[in-house]
This record gives C-alpha cells, sequence and structure tokens, in this order.
C-alpha cells in the first residue's frame, strides 16, 4: 500500500493512501483506536478495482503527525473528524461512502453532522452510538495504557484483540507506532457520548454491521439497533463469526456486505 502524507489546515500531517478508479466513486476507510490506514489494506485491493479508495490515519496514528503537548481537546471525536473533513477538501473529494471501524465508526458520525452533504452511505461496524462506561472501566484502560506503555499494549492487543491469530498479530504491529497520548486522550473522549440524534435526524443509507463476537459493543447496542431499524434505508448485517475487527477477520464477506449496500445505495449500477 502506498501512502501520502498532507498538510492540513487543522495543522497536522495526515497520513493517507488513495488509489483506484479515477472519476468513479470514492469510499473512505477509518480506522479505529490503536491501528491505522493499514488495518484496510484487504479492503484497498478489493474495491480499488472498480472505485476511488482512501483510508486515513486518524492524528497520533500511523504516519500522521501528533499535537505538540497535547490536551483532550487535540483529541476530541469532533478534532478527529475535522482533519478528515479537511483531507477530503485537500483531494478534491465532493462525497464518500463512509466505512468506519470503532472510534472511526463515531468520527463518521461527527462528519455527517459537520457536512452531511460529503456523506453518500455510512457503515459502521465495532461501533455503538451509545456508550456510557464505568468510572471503573475508564480507569482500568487508563491504567493499562500508563503501565504498559505503547509496546506493552501492542504486546496485549497481539494476543487479546482478534480470535483469529494473524489479524491479532497485525493490530499488534499497527499498535506499535501510535503515540502513547493518542491512547490516553482519546479514550477519556470516548468514555460517555451519545450519537442516537444524529443517525436518527440524517436521511442517508446507512449499515450497521454487526460481529456475532463483538460482545462488548454488542453488549451495547440496544439504542442504536433501535434508532437504525427505524429509518428506511438502513441495514443491519450479522458477521456471525466475526469479532470487534471484521475487515480484517473475514475480508472477503467483510468487502461483499460493503459491495453490496453501496450498489443498493442507488447510485452505482452495474
Amino acid at each position: 500500500m502506498e501512502t501520502q502524507k498532507a498538510a492540513l489546515s487543522t495543522g497536522v500531517h495526515i497520513e493517507y493512501s488513495l488509489s483506484g478508479v479515477e472519476n468513479e466513486e470514492t469510499l473512505l476507510f477509518v480506522h479505529g483506536l490503536g491501528p491505522n490506514l493499514h488495518q484496510f489494506e484487504p479492503q484497498q485491493q478489493f474495491f480499488a478495482r472498480n472505485f476511488r479508495v482512501l483510508s486515513v490515519s486518524l492524528r497520533g496514528h500511523g504516519g500522521s503527525s501528533r499535537p505538540i503537548n497535547p490536551t483532550e481537546a487535540d483529541y476530541t471525536v469532533q478534532k478527529l473528524a475535522r482533519d478528515v473533513q479537511a483531507l477530503l477538501s485537500y483531494l478534491n473529494i465532493e462525497k464518500v461512502h463512509y466505512v468506519g471501524n470503532s472510534l472511526g465508526g463515531l468520527v463518521g458520525y461527527e462528519l455527517l453532522e459537520a457536512d452531511p452533504d460529503r456523506v453518500s452511505s455510512l457503515t459502521t461496524f465495532g461501533t455503538t452510538a451509545e456508550l456510557h462506561s464505568s468510572r471503573f472501566v475508564v480507569w482500568s484502560l487508563l491504567t493499562a495504557i500508563r503501565l504498559l506503555g505503547r509496546r506493552g499494549m501492542a504486546w496485549l492487543i497481539s494476543r487479546t484483540a482478534s480470535e483469529d491469530k494473524a489479524a491479532a498479530a497485525r493490530l499488534g504491529k499497527m499498535y506499535r507506532v501510535v503515540s502513547k497520548d493518542a491512547l490516553k486522550l482519546i479514550t477519556k473522549n470516548i468514555d460517555d457520548y451519545d450519537y442516537t440524534d444524529i443517525i436518527g435526524k440524517h436521511d442517508i443509507p446507512m449499515m450497521l454491521v454487526k460481529g456475532g463476537l463483538d460482545r462488548e459493543i454488542n453488549a451495547n447496542l440496544d439504542s442504536t439497533l433501535e434508532v437504525l431499524s427505524e429509518k428506511s434505508g438502513c441495514r443491519i448485517v450479522e458477521l456471525s463469526e466475526v469479532g470487534h475487527f471484521a475487515n480484517m477477520e473475514k475480508p472477503e464477506a467483510f468487502n461483499q456486505v460493503v459491495l453490496d449496500f453501496v450498489v443498493a445505495c442507488g447510485t452505482r449500477r452495474n
């Protein structure tokens, strides 16, 4: 995967990969907390045959830069979404089919709210639109980050992130290059949120891909599923044998689900 960097008006340099067919619709893939654009290599290869494909590394992740002496305000989901919005402007991309994993899904909600005309459709996986974490859970995560550091977290992720050992090992490699500040400050910013109003009020095609083995997210999906089930043009698809990282664990099944959805949006015909 060839990557480039863009110096954005938001003050950071964002790593991205853009490939595929010129003048075709663009699919944008955004990773979760810890990984980077390399999470979507299988999708870049598959969709570039017929689409334009853009993958990004959020600030503090992969080859993207990070703010100097950052605070929580530098790593809000809104700031991450503004980076993505600025990158789309930099690349002169007017509309995207957005696909986000976990934190990347939250960034998609923020982009939809800030710039709805940019988003042709929104797909999330490993994401819940509403979460209210206990203080103990947040404290435990922050303590693990503080004690283990980036390398220790990479080791832990490589052994626990997925039942697919190959996928877990790749995730561990990506965690080795994430900023410790990004892990810590983003964790603080996503412990308590509710995007159900946003997904409820915007009238675009949406899809939620539910991993059957993604137990933590599934335990917090009720309100998200309720809102989506009441909207026309929305899909809820379950892949029973995948966890939090469906695109890496079962790439062929994931790719087909996304392809079918994008085609069904009506903006692309076979």
